[in-house]
């Protein structure tokens, strides 16, 4: 069950001070009665002192005492016992145990509450007092012992003490995630939060497994960027090495057109790197103005096969094109990023399938999207490695690697160029083959 933690809050703060409302209504109402109904402080007149008089003055003058005894204000929380010197009582009730086994009538003993009562003709009388069950007998000890401020102010240290483990037991998480916060500023990304608060199901659990989340994802970001600069600097490298080298041989034979043709081909492969990067950089600038527009689809395709003729003749390369589509169904995005995206797939198909063979081009409509595919029959890959072959410079163990050329930057390219135009890739082993799919919404 998920919890809110403002209606725990608001809930909490309600009940306190509901609680502390009918906690002082009590107390106060159970001092009320027990100052009227004790004769604590010493004080001369209270209800039973009084009641007392009014029974001295009605045997005196003969008069109806069962009045008094049974409709005295006192016998709303006890009951009134007039006895007289045998022990009976004058109403002719029968008598609690604890009072009928007294041996002095004069003794008082709490909570039973006793009056002697002589009249003019010198008969005596005992007005005892006696609580029943349901008086809040220990809360009146505690009265007569501490009295009403000091009860009050105990049951203030209780509350307070509620309140501080309520407000610890909230702060104390925030504390830790803003601990964990605080490490992430300083470079620790993988900060261990109390799996206690991961677990809480309000907005503080929420917000550590997010903050837990984020740490992992940014630490994983930062190690593509290392990983990434590491590639980059390999691939560099190694051209440049080349072109050192070139140039040295140069140095010694001007005349060497092996070693200038060997320039020149590096140069060709850091531009093309160089172009790469660059299309990778455009994405990460969304302040830079992007033209969108109709593009027909069948002109794409047209023109991305045509681009490729003289790769496809060199190894005996036939490609077929089948379109389910009207000649005028369009596409909406920037061109050259989809020619790119199209030119790397078909250049990939092409790179690595097999002489005399052929590729195939599908395109088909499904719902608001455009459906391009591409199956060439060169060698699959393992199918672990299909969602890793969109990252920057990943390797394949397999035909498919750095000896056929490339830097690993194509289908990462592509996969950004479609997730700039709100489309997808996939890439699936085929049984005669591989298998790229790019969907790219339809105009509107």
């Amino acid at each position: 069950m998920k919890h809110n933690l403002v209606w725990t809050f608001w809930l909490a703060l309600i009940s306190a001070i509901v609680g502390t409302l009918l906690t002082s209504v009590i107390l106060m109402k159970q001092w009320s009665i027990f100052e009227s109904y004790s004769d604590t402080g010493g004080r001369p007149s209270y209800p039973l002192e009084n009641l007392s008089k009014d029974l001295e003055d009605a045997l005196n003058n003969k008069s109806d005492i069962e009045i008094l005894l049974l409709r005295s204000p006192i016998t709303e929380y006890g009951e009134a016992y007039l006895i007289d010197s045998k022990g009976v009582d004058m109403l002719g009730r029968t008598l609690p145990e604890e009072i009928s086994t007294l041996k002095n009538q004069s003794e008082v003993i709490y909570p039973r509450l006793t009056r002697r009562i002589i009249t003019n003709q010198g008969e005596i009388f005992s007005l005892i007092y006696y609580h029943n069950k349901q008086t809040p007998l220990f809360l009146w000890t505690l009265f007569k012992k501490f009295g009403l401020y000091w009860v009050l102010l105990a049951a203030l240290a209780v509350s307070s003490l509620i309140s501080w483990w309520l407000a610890m037991k909230t702060v104390r998480p925030i504390q830790d995630i803003a601990l964990a916060i605080s490490k992430h500023g300083e470079g620790n990304f993988l900060t261990k939060i109390d799996s206690k608060i991961i677990q809480r199901n309000d907005e503080i659990g929420k917000l550590a497994r997010q903050l837990k989340t984020s740490g992992l994802k940014i630490n994983d970001l930062l190690k593509k960027q290392k990983d990434f600069l590491r590639d980059v600097s390999h691939e560099v490298r190694a051209p440049l090495a080349r072109l050192q080298l070139a140039c040295e041989t140069l140095e010694i034979d001007a005349t060497d057109k092996r070693s200038l043709n060997q320039i020149k081909e590096e140069v060709v492969v850091i531009d093309q790197l160089v172009q790469d990067l660059l299309h990778l950089s455009y994405f990460d600038r969304p302040s830079l103005p992007h033209k969108f527009e109709d593009i027909l689809i069948s002109t794409l395709v047209d023109d991305c096969v045509k681009r490729s003729k003289i790769l496809t003749t060199s190894k005996g390369l036939t490609i077929t094109i089948k379109q389910n589509i009207a000649q005028k169904t369009t596409i909406r995005g920037i061109k050259f990023l989809l020619d790119r995206a199209l030119d790397n797939l078909i250049n990939n198909a092409v790179r690595y399938s097999p002489n005399n063979s052929k590729i195939e081009i599908k395109c088909e409509i499904q719902e608001e999207y455009c459906n391009l595919g591409i199956w060439d029959q060169g060698e699959g890959v393992n199918e672990k490695s299909l969602q890793d072959i969109f990252e920057p410079f990943f390797r394949l163990d397999s035909s498919r690697n750095r000896q056929t050329g490339g830097f690993g930057l194509g289908l990462s390219l592509v996969k950004r160029i479609l997730e700039f135009h709100n489309g997808s890739v996939i890439a699936s082993n085929h049984p005669k083959g591989f298998f790229v799919v790019l969907s790219i919404p339809l105009s509107k």
